[in-house]
């Protein structure tokens, strides 16, 4: 469409809308600029013709985003208004039947829970938030949100080791155990039995005593040293290498050597106690043994 605008009091053009646009951005034409286009005798400030259109557009628009009409319903026979009242008399009971058994203690369903990623504590869904797949509580999101400005490195959700591959390579730590153990004693015993043969005794005293505290020895000394240096170097034992295990910290982090021994030590008493402390894994949400919770470990699958 061509245009025409005035300078003065002289009329210039006809232009068309990329001339008229190039004009106004070289200021020659202004928004007080009269103007007018051929199918138009009438002259007008380029602004009233720039706003009327958009407040065209506009209308438009909200005309294209109106809802359709409701649907004319058709009519009804009066019994299906009656069925119609009497199934909704039946569903308003429900809510209030609903009710009285929640009252009456019979409804006993517990919330839905999360483990937080930062203190591993389980939490009500409503009383957490999530974070790039982490589940985060109130007390721990503070200090989570200043990790997140300092730009430290954020722990992720830690995938726990089960029951039966812990039992697994606790049986191969013991396979090794007896091959060491048994690699020793065997030659020390048959270094000491002639000198427990005197005087037609068999057995004496002092011979059978040193025997047998050579084995207490090894039985505790060799499983505290082995288990106490491949946990705190590398924080698994042989047999969790093979099963891709790994003993870490509640955070995931490096358990020390102190901690591996005093683990060692605590894991006899879950064996004392007809090895109940390793069955708690199998109930635990974050597969913990007694020994665990006595030294705030956990056994996680090596990513």
């Amino acid at each position: 469409m061509a245009w025409y605008y005035k300078d003065g009091d002289q009329q210039i053009g006809p232009v068309n809308k990329t001339e008229l646009q190039q004009l106004i951005k070289n200021k020659k034409v202004t928004g007080k600029t009269l103007v007018r286009n051929v199918e138009s005798n009438q002259w007008h400030p380029l602004v009233e013709l720039v706003r009327g259109k958009s407040q065209a557009v506009q209308s438009q628009a909200v005309q294209s985003q109106a809802p359709p009409p409701p649907p004319v319903q058709e009519a009804r026979d009066p019994s299906e208004y009656a069925e119609a009242d009497t199934t909704h008399e039946v569903q308003a009971q429900k809510p209030d039947n609903a009710m009285r058994e929640k009252e009456d203690g019979r409804e006993t369903e517990a919330p839905p829970t999360a483990v937080c990623s930062q203190c591993g504590r389980s939490f009500p869904l409503d009383q957490v938030v999530t974070y790039d797949d982490q589940v985060i509580c109130a007390a721990c999101k503070p200090l989570f949100v200043q990790k997140l400005r300092e730009g430290a490195s954020l722990p992720t959700m830690l995938e726990y080791g089960g029951f039966w591959i812990r039992f697994v390579a606790k049986f191969i730590d013991n396979i090794i155990m007896a091959i060491v153990q048994w690699a020793i004693l065997i030659p020390t015993s048959m270094m000491v039995a002639p000198s427990m043969v005197q005087s037609g005794q068999q057995f004496p005293t002092s011979g059978f005593a040193a025997l047998m505290g050579l084995q207490v020895v090894l039985g505790i000394s060799l499983p505290a040293a082995y288990s106490t240096f491949f946990i705190g170097r590398f924080s698994a034992t042989l047999g969790k290498m093979a099963c891709r295990l790994q003993v870490v910290t509640p955070e995931g982090g490096r358990v020390s050597y102190a901690r591996a021994l005093g683990r060692f030590f605590s894991e006899m008493i879950s064996s004392m106690i007809l090895a109940i402390g390793y069955i708690m894994a199998a109930f635990d949400d974050e597969k913990r043994t007694l020994h665990d919770r006595i030294c705030s470990t956990r056994v996680v699958r090596k990513a």
